[in-house]
């Protein structure tokens, strides 16, 4: 349920046709209603009321990011921007103002918090949840998850990629240890093995050996 969004009913008969609608629209269009106004809130349902408290909240949280995000956008450097918080939001501190902007940045590029706790939205919009924020919202998207089971997703997807890192450092570990030996080997033979002896002839050596293996 978004702000705003407020069923009507239109009093009067409902027009026949365009034209008619068009003719007498101050007839058929009603007066604007403020969405903040509380006594709108006695015709919800518990359910509506907890839906337009989460509505607002998630609107509210976007929205400041939003603003942070375009001021910060007019500053040069964070040090004349946090001088500007400083004047006029003294009850930000640095992190607040941070996860408000990361959050209007994941959140504006085509994503809605709709269904999505705003504590989880700040989770996905975190840095250092970059590489996998976007693969974790498409799977949680649409399914109304509650923020502990966001965060099992979350988890699942940091356990997968750090064990991803680990392989790929032991992989490289091995590379580097393999690399090391054949240097070794190469050396013992060149200083040792073939000493004294023509490049051609180490040449064919060599040759004939991989010969050899390709056969073998």
């Amino acid at each position: 349920m978004a702000i705003g969004k407020i069923s009507r009913t239109i009093a009067g008969e409902i027009p026949e046709t365009t034209q008619e609608f068009i003719a007498n629209s101050e007839n058929y269009i009603p007066p604007s209603v403020n969405p903040f106004d509380s006594g709108l809130l006695k015709d919800l349902t518990l359910d509506e009321l907890a839906s337009r408290y989460h509505d607002i909240d998630h609107q509210s949280q976007l929205f400041k990011g939003q603003i942070l995000l375009e001021a910060r956008n007019r500053f040069q450097s964070n040090i004349d921007f946090g001088k500007w918080l400083s004047v006029n939001f003294t009850e930000l501190n640095s992190s607040n103002t941070g996860k408000l902007i990361n959050l209007a940045k994941f959140f504006n590029e085509g994503r809605s918090l709709d269904g999505i706790p705003v504590s989880a939205g700040y989770l996905l919009a975190a840095p250092g949840n970059k590489d996998i924020a976007p693969k974790i919202y498409d799977d949680i998207k649409e399914k109304d998850l509650k923020l502990e089971e966001i965060k099992e997703i979350i988890n699942g997807y940091k356990s997968n990629l750090s064990k991803t890192v680990k392989t790929k450092k032991k992989k490289n570990k091995n590379n580097s240890k393999l690399d090391n030996d054949v240097l070794a080997f190469v050396s013992n033979l060149l200083e040792k093995t073939f000493i004294g002896k023509s490049d051609a002839f180490i040449t064919a050596v060599l040759e004939e050996a991989l010969r050899i293996l390709k056969i073998r």
